[in-house]
């Protein structure tokens, strides 16, 4: 009895002592001793009586290392505690209240645990509960999960001062097509930022304000079905320290490449406040030739060739600004808004020739073209987030709106002279385009996780998109008759377009000992329809499910079964279902694009395709490194399929359209590999080897193509005395098959050089495409013609880059100061 009444005595005293000492401020040394250690850890939980789970007020909470007293508070009314300006280091935490059993747990400061939950604490008498936080170490360059591979953008020296299309090339298993778009697996992958669809491209999206890059190569259930070629999620740099800290940078290369970007963070809860603003800006000169021969049963009837010289000038300006209100330990609300502003400017001079079967010249002539893109992107992003006392529950709830708005005005010279050099009747052709695309995007989403227990969890979540978008493409050609500028009405087209899509999804996870589980179902409802206004309103358009006959092309499950071999070897199946819907410009049967030989029309006759995708990894960590090896198969039926074939009015005419195969099938593996050779040196090596068969028919015609092609990467990054860094990266793309013949290789390095100053100054110099040989193309066989493209999308440049970090981590710099010590605030002992 009298050990129970002395109990609270004793625990009171010990409040009493602590009550006698106060926080450490961050740069100070105490008398204990601890050194000048960045003070920017927090540290929050919640205490609950262990059996009541009712919260406990005014408990004592502190904070020691060894005998000194860090920090120290009472619990508030609702039992929360929260400690910010924590140093890094080891400490414990020390919890006493009168008629429980002392509380006490090591915690772990690190640079990559930072802000730590300790969940909900209970108090008891019978146990004392002890935890060990886990120390993390540095993040290297790429880092290996089983479902996701993910780029730490910080670590790489040549996409500084860039934009996401430079970071791309240093992706493994990533490639960039002639388009400048990314593909995973030789598939155009969705592009997310932040988790979310974004209509920005990757050229919009500045290099130095992202913080990683995460490949889902065989999305689960819980992402949109429509991503059939993968999913980049590009994941911005936020925020997480308290104080202020901030960027400034700025760049300048050959080719008229200039960057600038300043950034500024504050964080002091409950508030927390992000600014950013980049400028980007370069000139891109770029050569294109076509080569094609013209057949007729078999035999040479003609030739067709052009050699295009392109300046390509690209200039944006985006600003950014995010706010957040920390309603308490578990509960954030935070809403921001990103404008990007810009154009883009192409001049492209071509020269033509056209020649009979002999190769005598018939007609030659030249094709001068200006064109200019001036757009507007706006993104405003509500978000709610709760987390919970257990590890890994969390609800998110957001609603995103995404508007855009660009004007591309175009003019085209065209002067064509016979064989003897005097210029052809109606000449020159004189085109004006006007073109306008305004869109508008809205995202619903909300997601709820929450792990049942040590073995189980439970994710579900629903998720509604709907896109509108206008488009018209005017086209005007000079009348020389009635000297006068007149519609062109085939070429002229003024589209709207309206696209749905409303999902929910739920995964079941389990884990029995060595073996996990993942199951998923997802539910899509989709809706497409687009409307040709100025030609009689024609409307093309489709929506699943429209009853219980297509209710299964509205659900698509997937399966993720692991297995752990051993200690560091792990291995997962997974098999998943997804569509492929076509757009309207897929659909619709007018013309919409075209120049002197190559026309462009619509096939509304496409239908979705669907896709079963499969993996088998192995996943095997090293001493020194990491090993995912990965067999992957996927069947496409129906598959949408780009055809060419001549225009039957005249043979030199091409037109692209798109047809549904009977089926297509790649079978492959994808393989990565990362080592550290030695103190400093890391190498991540790799390499996918496909082998793709596609069937198709198209107007009585078989399409049947098949063959092998592989890419491979090599990324060596060495850290040298003197904070230098180095790195070395090798891109190699062989020929690939497509559905009428095949692409030319594609093979590049890049090279930069990275000095660190008192680590908060960085230069760098960086070369792309050191021997200056990227470019790409295809080889086209039909029975009507054969056509060699080539072009390149960048030309090699060189770039320096400076930036300058600053800052301090200060959780009191808006905290009203004390007389006696400063930082002094209700409740603090």
């Amino acid at each position: 009895m009298k050990k129970y009444i002395f109990t609270p005595l004793i625990s009171l005293a010990c409040c009493l002592c602590m009550a006698q000492q106060r926080p450490i401020e961050g740069g100070q040394k105490n008398r204990g001793g601890i050194s000048n250690l960045p003070a920017v850890g927090h540290i929050y939980g919640k205490v609950v009586d262990s059996k009541t789970k009712e919260p406990i007020p005014f408990a004592s909470v502190a904070i020691f290392k060894k005998d000194s007293v860090i920090a120290g508070n009472f619990t508030k009314n609702n039992g929360e505690f929260s400690f910010e300006n924590i140093p890094y280091g080891r400490f414990n935490l020390k919890i006493t209240f009168i008629g429980f059993k002392t509380y006490q747990q090591v915690i772990m400061i690190v640079p990559q645990n930072e802000e730590q939950d300790l969940g909900d604490i209970q108090l008891q008498v019978e146990e004392t509960l002890l935890k060990t936080a886990e120390i993390v170490e540095e993040k290297s360059t790429f880092e290996m999960n089983i479902d996701r591979k993910v780029f730490n953008v910080d670590k790489n020296i040549t996409s500084r001062g860039g934009t996401a299309t430079d970071v791309m090339k240093n992706i493994p298993s990533v490639t960039m097509d002639e388009s400048g778009n990314a593909q995973l697996r030789q598939n155009n992958a969705t592009i997310y930022v932040d988790g979310r669809p974004t209509n920005l491209t990757l050229d919009m999206i500045p290099a130095d304000e992202i913080d990683k890059v995460e490949v889902i190569t065989n999305p689960s259930a819980k992402f949109e079905a429509s991503a059939t070629g993968g999913i980049i999620n590009i994941v911005m740099k936020s925020n997480i320290k308290p104080g202020y800290n901030g960027i400034v940078s700025g760049g300048i290369g050959t080719n008229d490449h200039y960057n600038g970007m300043i950034a500024l963070n504050i964080k002091q809860k409950p508030i927390g406040f992000s600014m950013t603003y980049n400028y980007n800006a370069f000139k891109n000169p770029i050569h294109a030739y076509n080569y094609r021969t013209i057949l007729y049963n078999g035999a040479i009837a003609g030739f067709y060739n052009s050699d295009n010289d392109k300046v390509f000038k690209n200039t944006f300006n985006k600003g950014s600004a995010s706010f957040d209100y920390y309603i308490n330990n578990r509960n954030t609300l935070t809403i921001s808004q990103n404008i990007t502003k810009g154009y883009f400017y192409t001049r492209e001079d071509q020269s033509f020739r056209t020649a009979d079967a002999s190769d005598a010249l018939v007609s030659r002539g030249s094709r001068i073209t200006n064109t200019v893109i001036d757009f507007g992107n706006y993104t405003t992003k509500l978000l709610y987030r709760k987390t919970f006392p257990k590890k890994g529950k969390e609800f998110t709830a957001d609603i995103n709106h995404n508007s855009g708005l660009s004007k591309n005005p175009s003019v085209f010279t065209t002067n064509t002279y016979d064989s003897n050099g005097a210029l052809l009747p109606l000449n020159p052709v004189l085109q004006n385009n006007q073109g306008r695309n305004e869109n508008q995007m809205f995202t619903i989403q909300a997601d709820y996780i929450n792990p049942v227990n040590d073995s189980t969890k439970l994710e579900f979540g629903v998720r509604s998109n709907f896109k509108q978008s206008d488009q018209l493409m005017e086209v005007n050609r000079y009348d020389h008759t009635f000297d006068l500028y007149a519609i062109d009405t085939d070429l002229t087209n003024h589209y709207l377009i309206t696209d749905m899509v409303n999902a929910g999804y739920i995964n079941y996870s389990l884990r029995r000992k060595k073996l996990s589980y993942m199951l998923g179902l997802r539910f899509e409802e989709s809706y497409y329809k687009g409307v040709l206004a100025n030609k009689n309103d024609s409307t093309f358009q489709y929506s699943y499910p429209t009853g219980l006959d297509n209710l299964l092309n509205a659900l698509f499950p997937s399966i993720f079964i692991s297995k752990k071999i051993a200690e560091k070897k792990e291995m997962q199946v997974n098999i998943s279902r997804k569509i492929n819907r076509p757009n309207f410009r897929q659909m619709m049967p007018f013309i919409m694009s075209s120049d002197n030989k190559n026309y462009s029309i619509g096939n509304p006759n496409l239908t979705p395709e669907f896709i079963t995708m499969a993996e088998l990894n192995y996943n095997q960590q090293l001493a020194k490194g990491n090993l995912l090896f990965t067999l992957f198969i996927r069947n496409t039926q129906n598959p949408l399929t780009q055809y060419n074939y001549t225009f039957p009015a005249d043979s030199t005419i091409v037109i692209s359209t798109h047809i549904n195969g009977r089926q297509s099938n790649t079978i492959g593996m994808d393989n990565t590999f990362k080592h550290t050779l030695f103190k400093g040196f890391e190498a991540t090596w790799n390499m996918n080897l496909f082998y793709s068969f596609i069937d198709a028919t198209y107007n009585n015609t078989t399409v049947s193509n098949q063959g092998f092609y592989y890419t491979t990467k090599l990324n060596l990054v060495y850290r040298l005395p003197q904070n230098f860094s180095v790195q070395l990266s090798g891109n190699y793309h062989s020929p690939k098959v497509i559905p009428q013949g095949t692409s030319t290789e594609q093979y590049y390095a890049d090279c930069g050089v990275s000095k660190e100053i008192k680590k908060f100054i960085t230069l760098t110099f960086s070369v792309s495409d050191i021997f200056d040989t990227k470019g790409q193309g295809n080889l086209t066989t039909t029975d009507d013609y054969i056509q060699d493209y080539w072009s390149r999308r960048e030309t090699r440049y060189v770039k320096f880059t400076a930036m300058i970090r600053f800052g301090k981590a200060d959780a009191t710099m808006f905290k009203r100061k004390s007389a006696s010590q400063q930082g002094d605030s209700e409740g603090e002992f």
